[in-house]
This record gives C-alpha cells, sequence and structure tokens, in this order.
C-alpha cells in the first residue's frame, strides 16, 4: 500500500477502474438537489442519472455544498491506514471545497495530531484536474513522501490545460453569469462558447462558434498554442456524450501523439449550467517522475 493516500472530489472525473487501481478515494465536489430529495454525487446519483433529472427540469435540478464533517470521517476513516493524506481539489477560484476540507483537516488535527492533511487547490477543473490527481496517485503508488507526491503534482498542475466547448447555453443562467433570456435567446441562436481555465483556476470564455466541428477544431488549436508539443497526456470528459467524447478521442489521435487517453465523465455538479453535450479536454506533456 502507498504511504500517502490520494483523495479527489468528484468533479475530477476519476473512473472507476482508475480509483481502484491507484487507491484513489473520490469524495462527491456536492450534494446534487432535485425538488426535496438530495443525493450525494458520485455516490448516491451517477452522471446519466443526474443530467436526466437536468434535462427533466432544469429549475428543480441544484447543488449545496459538502459539509465539513463528510470531510471529516472520510479523513478519520484513511488515517486508520496512513498518517500522510493528499487531497487535490477543484480550484478555490470556483467551489468552497479547498477551504471547507481544510476545516475538516484542522478538525482531525485537533483529534489526530500525528496524522498529516495536505489539501492542494489544484487551481483548475474537470479533466485537467483529474490528470492532476492521477499524476499524484502515480508518485504516491511509487512508495514517494508526502512531500515528495505533492512538490510533483504541483510541478504537473503548472503545465496541465484545460479547453472546453458547450453544446448549448441552454442552462448557462444556472451560473448567474448570465440572464435566463439571454441564455434562451443564445441557445436558439445555436451558440457554442469556448472556455478555458486560466492559471488562476478560473474558467474564463475564450471564443464561440456555431457548429460542433468548427468547436472541436478551435479547441485543438489552442491545445497545440498552449502545450507547443503533440506528445501529450489527455482526458477527455463528456456530458453524458459518450458517442461525441470517442469521436474527439479518435480525433486527437490523428492531431497529436497521445501519450495516454482517458474518457470520463463530466461531473453533474459543474454541468448543471454547462449543459448536457459539454466537452472538457485536459492535457499535459510527461513529466518524470
Amino acid at each position: 500500500m502507498a504511504k500517502v493516500a490520494v483523495m479527489a472530489d468528484s468533479v475530477a472525473g476519476i473512473p472507476r477502474n482508475l480509483a481502484e487501481e491507484y487507491q484513489i478515494t473520490v469524495v462527491p465536489t456536492a450534494n446534487i438537489i432535485f425538488g426535496k430529495q438530495t443525493y450525494l454525487d458520485g455516490e448516491t446519483i451517477n452522471a446519466a442519472e443526474a443530467y436526466g433529472l437536468l434535462r427533466k427540469d432544469p429549475n428543480k435540478f441544484t447543488t449545496s455544498a459538502i459539509a465539513p464533517e463528510y470531510l471529516l470521517n472520510v479523513f478519520q476513516q484513511l488515517s486508520t491506514t496512513t498518517r500522510d493524506i493528499l487531497f487535490v481539489t477543484i480550484s478555490g477560484a470556483l467551489s468552497a471545497v479547498p477551504q471547507t476540507a481544510k476545516i475538516a483537516a484542522e478538525l482531525l488535527k485537533e483529534e489526530k495530531p500525528e496524522v498529516n492533511v495536505y489539501i492542494l487547490d489544484s487551481k483548475t477543473v474537470a479533466s485537467a484536474e483529474g490528470l492532476v490527481v492521477l499524476a499524484a496517485a502515480r508518485a504516491a503508488a511509487r512508495g514517494m513522501s508526502l512531500e515528495a507526491v505533492v512538490a510533483y503534482a504541483q510541478q504537473v498542475r503548472q503545465k496541465t490545460g484545460c479547453v472546453m466547448l458547450l453544446d448549448t447555453l441552454r442552462y448557462a443562467y444556472r451560473t448567474g453569469r448570465i440572464s435566463k433570456t439571454s441564455s434562451a435567446i443564445a441557445a436558439l441562436l445555436g451558440i457554442k462558447p469556448i472556455n478555458r481555465v486560466s492559471e488562476n483556476g478560473t474558467v474564463d470564455f475564450v471564443d464561440k462558434v456555431r457548429k460542433r466541428e468548427e468547436g472541436i477544431k478551435r479547441l485543438f488549436q489552442l491545445i497545440k498554442a498552449e502545450s507547443g508539443t503533440e506528445a501529450l497526456h489527455f482526458m477527455v470528459m463528456h456530458a453524458d456524450a459518450m458517442s461525441l467524447a470517442q469521436d474527439i478521442s479518435e480525433q486527437l489521435k490523428k492531431e497529436f501523439r497521445p501519450l495516454s487517453m482517458i474518457i470520463s465523465d463530466y461531473s453533474p455538479v459543474m454541468g448543471y449550467g454547462a449543459g448536457p453535450g459539454a466537452i472538457s479536454i485536459g492535457f499535459h506533456p510527461e513529466i518524470n517522475l
């Protein structure tokens, strides 16, 4: 067993098989609320089920923060087998998870001062966050110390990019960044925004297209410009659009020299604003351990 226990929130989209292989503990980023029913993202509801509810009635679909007590319980469980825990989180510019995790870590420290919990704000999200988590898990699997695992994850984070293509702006009003009327008009016009994650961990608008094919081509251009190499690790996330993600992964194989390719679900915790059909591509070059 690795000396360092690696944790991730559900927005990182770690596929179940990889979570099991690298012993990554995945916790919900948020609660998903639909009407009077509350679910734990990735635990009591899966992505396909959540997107089904979102399509059914977007106005009944909301999220709420995970309580520190929930994370404290997870820390307590992990502390029975290790003294070193690394929790790689979604960008603090987009979520309160890093702060909530720090509260839980402080509570654990009072109870078990011998246990070290490091909260690493990935300053990114979705597929890029997932790549950082997997890098940390690979380092931990090598038996590296907590300090070494953190240093490697930070190094990977600095080299990891993320671009996104939304299929519609119909659901964008849920984020509060656009009115419901404007969102509906943009959706009728078929506007598909292209975003990227900034160095500060924010999701910034880059461009807009009318056709999905144009959007995919633009994503590839952004990846090439940012990475400066064709040899990249990729993680493609989809919001209930598996066939699209598979098609994009095949196109990436033709346009680049993928060192690895992972396809995963785009968490509905973010997808409630991005909407079904959204795509996120995370990428980074090889970074030796």
